[in-house]
């Protein structure tokens, strides 16, 4: 005769199976969350004429150069000068500054390859060769033999090293918070964008919350971060090939020549414009860069980002106004 199961061992199997129970439960919880993070946060491009309709300005045109359809908006008329924006960003980061100096001058901004309305490069090809070239080439679609230079980020990398490649064609040149002499940051986001396989998923997989996230590092108040711009932001990076052409950027490596023979070539007259609480490029190298530009000028805001065109528009105009007025 089977001896009766104790309660001992009894009780023992029901907590067992209580614990699988909730172990089981805890797994398909996760692997909703995520099933739901990936469907609620997964994008197609948005169409073109769409974001054209919303963002296009009422003075942009659309030229080709170099093979790329690019958007470009020309306001004022006078001696003009060329307006370069930072990375994830567009032409309108310029917009303040457009409103000012066109009293004055031509003011030309632009999208470059792989943002806003311009687009993808062809040959997916963005590295600091190609977009001098892009530049040196709407120069002369442009035809603008000699003209003032501005940029921001990645923008002012372009200028400075427009500026030491084609000395003859620059007037000014305004540097906002440079990229050269940086350390490079490998950020979670970067090495996902510069992995294979990983890449692939930020084709489609875009939160807005990494838009925010980016946005509110990038200006010291972030009050200034407003739904408005991270849908502006958010809607020109899901522009046709724009998120493809983030990831073929973070996989270039540069075979440029190193900073220090590259910059003192530059020898236009040079207002440096930084941030004092730019969280990412340290105001530190502000220094490095007049140090080495003989012809520079330094001008660095309090309470301000790495964007001081957009979150301190009316003092760095001011500033850069007295500077092409020659009033510095």
């Amino acid at each position: 005769m089977e001896e009766n199961e104790s309660p001992k061992s009894s009780e023992s199997g029901k907590r067992r199976l209580a614990n699988f129970s909730i172990s089981r439960l805890i797994r398909w919880v996760l692997a909703l969350t995520i099933v739901w993070w990936f469907l609620s946060n997964f994008h197609q491009d948005l169409p073109f004429n769409q974001l054209l309709q919303h963002y296009a300005q009422a003075d942009s045109e659309f030229q080709m150069v170099n093979g790329i359809r690019t958007h470009i908006r020309i306001a004022g008329t006078g001696k003009p000068i060329v307006l370069l924006h930072d990375a994830l960003s567009s032409l309108h980061t310029w917009d303040s500054w457009t409103q000012n100096l066109s009293e004055k001058y031509q003011v030309i901004s632009v999208d470059l390859p792989g943002f806003g309305l311009t687009g993808p490069h062809p040959q997916g090809s963005y590295s600091a060769f190609m977009y001098v070239e892009f530049l040196d080439s709407l120069s002369t679609v442009l035809k603008l033999p000699k003209f003032s230079l501005a940029g921001n980020g990645l923008g002012a990398q372009i200028a400075w090293h427009f500026a030491a490649d084609h000395p003859s064609k620059i007037e000014k040149l305004i540097l906002i918070s440079p990229e050269g002499f940086e350390e490079k940051r490998n950020s979670p986001i970067n090495f996902m964008a510069s992995t294979p396989v990983l890449n692939r998923m930020l084709w489609k997989v875009s939160p807005r919350s990494f838009i925010k996230i980016y946005l509110q590092e990038i200006y010291a108040n972030d009050k200034l971060v407003t739904d408005s711009l991270i849908d502006r932001h958010f809607d020109l990076f899901l522009g046709p090939g724009n998120r493809k052409a983030f990831t073929d950027r973070a996989s270039v490596r540069d075979n440029r020549p190193p900073v220090l023979d590259l910059i003192k070539k530059v020898t236009a007259p040079t207002l440096i414009l930084w941030g004092a609480e730019d969280s990412r490029i340290s105001p530190e190298y502000a220094y490095q860069f007049h140090q080495r530009i003989k012809t520079s000028a330094l001008r660095i805001y309090p309470d301000t980002g790495h964007w001081p065109q957009e979150e301190n528009p009316e003092k760095t105009v001011i500033d850069v106004r007295a500077f092409l007025e020659g009033r510095f």
